[in-house]
């Protein structure tokens, strides 16, 4: 059974992408953008560049922990639930969505579905399936990625933080102060 869950798992992840991959044709223009996120950006591309084999490798390195039934399905509700989370969110943002640090024609303050708990909640699912991830398959690799991923996400919450700060002004203002970044009530 916990190798099922290793396997559902893994089409989670790539059922995630593809969602990601077809919704991404369905935005609007652009108006403006952050450049300092492209610097941003090659890092992290650069970063996998050198990282991804290491962890293709890190199955043969003993795990931190034994795998069981009950961490298998823990770890397979937080990729699930996560990618739930995510796919409510990037169905809720709509249009407004990109993968870059940008400001939308006719882009909108979303402050429903997910975005009522979170102002972040794309980033949160992200982490949230990680972490369900890393647990699983309990490499500290794993672990390492998901802190690289944190770090990522808050260059980039900052800079969209600022983006929507000065187009929204008081109301998104308004918003921070309600909401939560990435963990309802806490963070």
């Amino acid at each position: 059974m916990a190798h099922l869950c290793g396997v559902l798992i893994r089409w989670i992840w790539y059922a995630m992408a593809l969602v990601w991959v077809l919704m991404a044709f369905r935005t609007k223009r652009t108006l403006s953008h952050q450049r300092s996120w492209l610097r941003v950006w090659l890092v992290v591309v650069i970063a996998g560049v050198l990282i991804l084999p290491r962890f293709q490798g890190s199955g043969t390195q003993s795990p931190l922990w034994e795998r069981s039934t009950p961490l298998g399905l823990l770890a397979l509700l937080m990729v699930a639930g996560g990618a739930a989370f995510g796919v409510w969110a990037r169905l809720t943002i709509g249009m407004n969505w990109s993968g870059n640090v940008t400001f939308k024609e006719g882009h909108e303050l979303i402050q429903s579905g997910p975005y009522r708990y979170v102002r972040h909640p794309i980033y949160s699912a992200l982490l949230l399936m990680g972490l369900g991830s890393a647990l699983y398959y309990a490499q500290a690799f794993g672990f390492a990625l998901l802190g690289f991923a944190l770090v990522v996400f808050a260059a980039k919450m900052r800079l969209e933080e600022k983006l929507m700060t000065e187009h929204f002004g008081d109301q998104y203002v308004d918003y921070r102060r309600r909401v939560k970044a990435l963990i309802p009530f806490i963070v």
